[in-house]
């Protein structure tokens, strides 16, 4: 976990203006501290000044610092993230005839860069990051993201310069907080804000999986990867033989292994959130396989043990030394104004109130977490992705009925609407004051147009999987764990969102996936030998906080002080209850502590 700013400024000569552009880097750069607090750098060619500041384990001597410069002088990058196969990389670098002055994973990124080209490089890497490469001789900035969104990368973009960082409020001296209305709509749709969207007008995040070019006078943005799976790995999938459901549990065995394995490089010990659901527990069994006993951590609501039990049961499983986080109704006003503050947006999702409380506890003693993110996305573990075929016909007959949402929208927008916080007449009403309101109850919003199905006639289920990963995953829950652990200098680790993994998961028959109720067949199968049978046949539980018993107790005042929210249509927010009350809540808050205006 590391934070990065700069500022570009084609054709303007910071010496000139006794390095102004330093100066505004280094405030950016100290909004930052937290996620790095091991030491801080910067870096000045012209019209570029760029910052760093660290979180060390990866080799942590000053000779790893950033940002940093390729071995020919020509680049320089700052990077936010980790590269888990750097020593697999650093010797196929190494033939390119580069020399290495450092052990670190910057440096191998960087000259795999500087060797292969941006795109290529990024390719071969197994990792989280969001990068800032300056190419000294084309006078070019690419700012590229990881593939999941599991680092954010923002920015501001006006014709005299281009402004960017890892968190949105260091961009704030860059625009004047005025709310996005588009934004603020998919908000209320999602309880997040996607990307590229930023909640804010003149800025925007760099989307998961994306490069942005930018020179004097263009700014190109690119694909760099695509969660389609590539032919090899499809033809490696299905010329399995034979082919059977054992073979393919002892593949995936392999597969989540391997993703594992790299994540356990560290120069510091680290430590798994175990929340006692099977994916989390997968991770516990691979960690001790391999010779780790990782202390964990879990969170308990008000007393409520309906997790820890089962999280208790594993840790015993595998000689665990298991921490109880609680996180009780005492004291949730504050914690909800420390949460929301370190959001850079409005976010809806209550379980950030429990990951806050599970970083807070770990960060005293730990710099690196272990975790099960993706399991669900990855193997059809949502409820709603049981019978997700006989669901979304339904849906649809009802759209065209006018009883819900999706009249006229394409598959990815029926299954988005059906799931909505608030519906379109709902949002239309709350948006009134923004002077933007959604056009039509029953058109596609805008936001929701680069989310496509490459192949309309997928199933549903691999639809729904789809804009699972490339909506709620790569906006919602990657954010979550990145903000929360970055608060008290953790970095956060997912071997289940390893793409090698990934890819071949998508070849899978959705038999392997779901079947009737139960989902997750293939990844139970795998590890039947390893878990206790009580959390094998477990169903999905959520990590989200009782926020109707808050609401409805000691939240009950708050709530009433914040919602309505004077930004918003006060008609719409009389009615809201539950989800929707504590999405207002969030929303306002958050506003609040921000300023953020139309």
């Amino acid at each position: 976990m590391c934070g990065i700013a700069g500022i570009f400024q084609p054709g303007f000569q910071t010496g000139s203006r006794h390095g102004y552009n330093r100066i505004a880097v280094q405030q950016m750069i100290q909004r930052l501290r937290h996620r790095g607090p091991d030491g801080e750098s910067y870096f000045e060619d012209r019209e570029i000044a760029m910052g760093h500041c660290r979180l060390a384990i990866i080799d942590p001597s000053d000779r790893s610092r950033q940002p940093m410069t390729s071995h020919d002088g020509r680049w320089t990058i700052a990077f936010n993230g980790e590269i888990f196969n750097y020593l697999e990389l650093r010797k196929d670098v190494a033939a390119t005839g580069s020399r290495f002055r450092t052990q670190s994973d910057t440096e191998v990124l960087l000259e795999a860069c500087a060797a292969w080209g941006i795109p290529k490089a990024l390719d071969r890497i197994r990792g989280m990051f969001a990068i800032a490469l300056w190419d000294g001789e084309r006078r070019e900035l690419t700012l590229a993201r990881d593939r999941f969104g599991e680092k954010p990368l923002f920015f501001c973009h006006s014709g005299r310069f281009f402004a960017f960082a890892s968190e949105l409020k260091t961009l704030c001296s860059f625009h004047s907080r005025r709310l996005d209305p588009e934004a603020v709509d998919a908000y209320l749709t999602l309880g997040f804000v996607p990307a590229p969207l930023s909640i804010f007008r003149t800025c925007r995040k760099v989307t998961p999986g994306h490069l942005l070019r930018i020179r004097a006078g263009s700014l190109e943005e690119e694909r760099w990867w695509s969660p389609l799976p590539r032919l090899d790995v499809r033809r490696e999938v299905i010329q399995m033989k034979p082919s059977t459901p054992a073979r393919r549990a002892a593949a995936l065995r392999t597969q989540i292994g391997e993703a594992v394995r790299i994540r356990l490089r560290t120069e510091l010990p680290l430590t798994l959130a175990l929340s006692g659901g099977l994916d989390s527990s997968v991770i516990a069994a691979e960690c001790v396989r391999q010779g780790a006993s990782p202390e964990a951590f879990a969170v308990r609501f008000d007393g409520d043990s309906r997790d820890l039990p089962y999280a208790s049961q594993v840790a015993a499983h595998f000689g665990l030394r298991l921490n109880v986080v609680e996180c009780t109704a005492w004291g949730l006003r504050t914690e909800l104004e420390a949460v929301h503050g370190q959001y850079d947006e409005p976010f809806a999702d209550s379980s950030a109130v429990s990951c806050f409380a599970l970083a807070r506890a770990a960060g005293t003693a730990y710099r690196v977490m272990l975790n099960g993110d993706g399991g669900d996305e990855l193997f059809a573990g949502y409820s709603h992705h049981r019978h997700v075929r006989w669901k979304q016909a339904f849906k649809r007959a009802a759209a065209t009925m006018g009883w819900v949402d999706g009249r006229g929208c394409n598959a990815a927008g029926l299954y988005v609407q059906s799931k909505a916080l608030f519906r379109a007449a709902e949002r239309r009403q709350l948006l009134e004051r923004s002077g933007s309101p959604p056009a039509c109850e029953t058109a596609e919003p805008a936001w929701m147009r680069p989310v496509r199905l490459p192949d309309p006639g997928r199933s549903a289920l691999r639809s729904a999987l789809w804009i699972d990963l490339q909506l709620y995953l790569a906006n919602g829950l990657t954010c979550k764990t990145d903000i929360a652990l970055g608060a008290f200098q953790m970095e956060g680790r997912a071997p289940l969102l390893d793409h090698t993994l990934f890819e071949w998961t998508r070849c899978l028959p959705e038999s392997d996936l779901l079947r009737g109720r139960s989902g997750k067949l293939l990844l139970r199968q795998a590890y039947g030998n390893d878990l206790p049978v009580e959390v094998l046949s477990r169903s999905k539980q959520g990590f989200g906080a009782p926020v109707e018993a808050w609401l409805s107790g000691p939240l009950r005042e708050a709530a009433g002080d914040l919602v309505p929210c004077h930004l918003l249509n006060c008609p719409g927010q009389d009615r809201a209850r539950g989800q929707k009350l504590w999405a207002l809540l969030a929303f306002s808050l958050w506003a609040r502590q921000t300023g953020a205006g139309w």
